[in-house]
């Protein structure tokens, strides 16, 4: 059985500050904490009309909520005005057969904590100050009796607590200093030959690419016309790209390992909590993986950020970009550049983090009292909806929420998901019935949930590293794999004839249920001792390499798949996970000889010029990529997947040429660029059977609809 795969060009998106509880907060309430498999889940959301107001009028029966995927019974809903709770919205509470009715949950905590993360390296003196005196008066004004707060630093936590006194925040506030590191950076930047942004470094320094080069050198020879005679000034431009482009990466790593050590200890405490980023922002283009495992551990504590542009009015804006999630869920900048989103390579990252946590990112506003106040009221007043999840396994995965409200025009901010855990049943000792013996030499039997391609801490199949512009491929089955490479014939399923012992299947199958369980951990190590006899079914050496891939061991992941291609090289899937786990270690030589190889075995293969386009993105390579999904819609001219690829990497090189306005826009390639890109994304509408909002988007990015 064939395993289709959709690689799909997309629109993107530890410093351990050491955390305590306020030993001088007040009493509150505790949320109801995963205890049983009656457990209360509390999502907190906020609802707005189409002008950003409040919707403080809502029942329960106006919501809808979804655990992954599947509709939830509202039994409690809060409203949070301030320092007050209303009473709950009576709900008939739903039948739960074989389990004894549950107390009714104390009202939720009302207590607010606010973290305020200043992020010196990667922000201007000039902002760094606006900022901190604007963070002073939201202190006087809007920190209020009952709340919680603290101050990060350069990483670290002032005064290594969190404190309900203000008079402790606004002395750490004040005695913040600017970051010496980030003035020498842009002094360099501004140096002969002068480059213009990180973004342009990224290009040159990572990509070699043409356009971005030939771009400095121009205006390096334009600068001073007489210098540009006398040295080789494209190799100069070159040179002073690579030592500038590790000053960008560290601090956005550091920024990074920040916000997540912050997020993990804020995991345990009451009520709201908020995280308030105040950045110019940082570097993501090879960071997303990092990036969004930033997110995970969030969204797992339930903590919104919120992200303040402390460049002000960059982009001559004359209002504040407030960035929300629309009615879709989509992004929806209010004041956005045409055709550059995803290419503000300091913004991204920031906007990322507040949209994909239930937060928002403010940019393009000068007044920051005002935008913290924004940030107060939006923390003040929310909903607290309360489920008792239909899958009453607590197994350790974590698990997607989703919340909509059923009037058309409102919409909805809400964390995406929790970590299903419980400390009275851990998830590695659940019971799992062992499958037949004879089902030994083949793949066990699965249950119909298949497992998940990440742990809870990495999220689910995180992108390439690298590949700004790439969306994840769609999850795999990996059941349904190793059903497909268990049927393979046995000498070419196995690496060597020699005769299983049964311990060695019993230890396979051990690793197999585990796995299947999110046990991810024990699924490696039993598979791991099963996989060390030499006659272990490939299978084993397949599931193995799952198993590390979700540990984040891409380099052992791919030492097993590259075991496996040589004993079933039929086995086509293993090729896409193998160019996976060399992307995840940035090895794109080896990404795109594993995908060649499968082009050599199937040259009619759609999937397999998708794939490899997607790598050729991911370098920056748009003119080779072009030529690859050109072979791919040949190849399947009704793919829709490769029509779109098609058309948004015209796209970017076009959005590439207008960056760097090194070339015409109104003729020649760039805008041989923009028409093939508008003729491919109603191409891809035309097929309609995937990506038709997102070609309606490009075509509305290009002024084409």
């Amino acid at each position: 059985m064939r395993i289709r795969l959709t690689f799909a060009i997309g629109v993107l998106l530890l410093l351990v500050a050491q955390v305590r509880g306020a030993g001088q907060a007040p009493a509150t309430p505790q949320q109801p904490a995963f205890k049983t498999a009656t457990t209360l889940v509390e999502v907190d959301a906020i609802v707005k009309d189409r002008n950003g107001k409040f919707v403080p009028d809502l029942k329960a029966a106006d919501f809808e909520v979804r655990e992954d995927g599947v509709v939830q019974r509202i039994e409690q809903l809060y409203l949070v005005a301030g320092p007050d709770v209303k009473t709950a919205v009576p709900v008939t509470p739903p039948a739960l057969p074989a389990i004894p009715a549950p107390p009714a949950p104390p009202a939720p905590a009302t207590q607010r904590t606010f973290v305020l993360v200043f992020d010196e390296n990667n922000t201007q003196v000039g902002g760094l100050n606006r900022a901190r005196d604007a963070v002073l008066q939201f202190l006087a004004e809007s920190f209020r009796e009952g709340d919680v707060g603290g101050v990060v630093s350069n990483g670290k936590m002032v005064n290594n607590r969190l404190t309900t006194v203000r008079a402790e925040l606004e002395a750490a506030v004040k005695d913040l200093k600017p970051s010496g590191e980030s003035r020498s950076i842009q002094a360099t930047m501004r140096e002969w030959p002068r480059l213009l942004d990180v973004y342009e470094v990224y290009l040159i320094a990572d990509k070699e690419d043409r356009y971005a080069i030939g771009g400095a050198v121009s205006r390096a020879c334009n600068d001073d016309p007489d210098a540009c005679k006398r040295v080789p000034i494209d190799e100069m431009v070159k040179e002073k790209a690579r030592a500038l482009m590790p000053q960008f990466r560290a601090p956005a790593q550091q920024t990074m390992r920040t916000i997540r050590a912050v997020a993990a200890g804020l995991r345990k405490l009451p009520g709201r909590k908020t995280i308030i980023l105040l950045s110019d922002g940082f570097f993501v283009d090879d960071e997303w993986a990092n990036l969004r495992q930033v997110t995970d551990e969030a969204n797992r504590a339930s903590v919104r950020i919120y992200a303040l542009d402390t460049r002000g009015l960059n982009r001559g804006s004359a209002s504040s970009d407030i960035i929300d999630v629309g009615p879709h869920g989509a992004v929806n900048p209010a004041a956005d550049l045409p055709g550059m989103t995803g290419f503000d390579t300091t913004s991204d990252g920031p906007i990322s983090l507040a949209v994909d946590t239930g937060g928002m990112a403010i940019r393009n506003e000068n007044n920051f009292v005002k935008a913290l106040g924004e940030i107060a009221a939006d923390t003040s007043s929310y909903y607290i909806v309360g489920y008792r999840p239909t899958n009453t396994k607590f197994d350790g995965k974590f698990r997607s929420i989703s919340v909509r409200v059923k009037t058309n025009g409102l919409t909805v901010r809400a964390r995406k998901g929790y970590l299903a855990t419980t400390p009275t049943v851990p998830a590695a000792t659940a019971p799992v019935a062992p499958p037949p013996a004879e089902a030994a030499a083949a793949p066990p039997p699965a249950p119909a949930t298949p497992p998940p391609s990440a742990p809870p801490a990495a999220g689910a199949n995180p992108p390439p590293a690298e590949v700004a512009a790439v969306a994840p491929r769609a999850q795999p089955d990996v059941k349904e794999r190793v059903t497909e490479l268990g049927k393979i014939a046995p000498e070419r399923a196995r690496p060597s004839a020699t005769t299983v012992p049964e311990t060695v299947l019993a230890e396979a199958r051990a690793g197999w249920d585990a796995y299947q369980h999110g046990d991810v951990r024990g699924a490696k190590a039993a598979l791991a001792a099963a996989a060390a006899h030499p006659g272990a079914p490939a299978w084993v050496h397949y599931t193995l390499g799952w198993s590390q891939y979700a540990l984040g061991e891409y380099e052992a992941a791919g030492t097993e798949w590259e075991r496996v291609r040589r004993a079933a090289p039929e086995f086509e899937p293993v090729y896409f996970d193998l160019a996976d786990s060399y992307l995840q270690q940035r090895e794109f030589n080896r990404a795109l000889e594993v995908l060649r190889g499968a082009e050599k075995r199937w040259p009619k293969d759609v999937e397999v010029y998708n794939a490899i386009g997607v790598v050729q993105v991911g370098r920056a390579a748009f003119t080779d990529a072009i030529k690859t999904f050109e072979k791919a819609v040949e190849v399947d001219p009704e793919d829709a997947t490769a029509c779109y690829n098609l058309a948004r990497t015209h796209e970017l090189r076009y959005i590439q040429a207008q960056r760097l306005k090194a070339v015409s826009l109104t003729s020649g390639t760039a805008f041989e660029d923009k028409q093939a890109a508008i003729e491919f994304y109603r191409r891809t509408i035309a097929i309609g059977k995937q990506f038709v909002e997102e070609a309606g988007q490009g075509l509305k990015r290009l002024g084409a609809q």
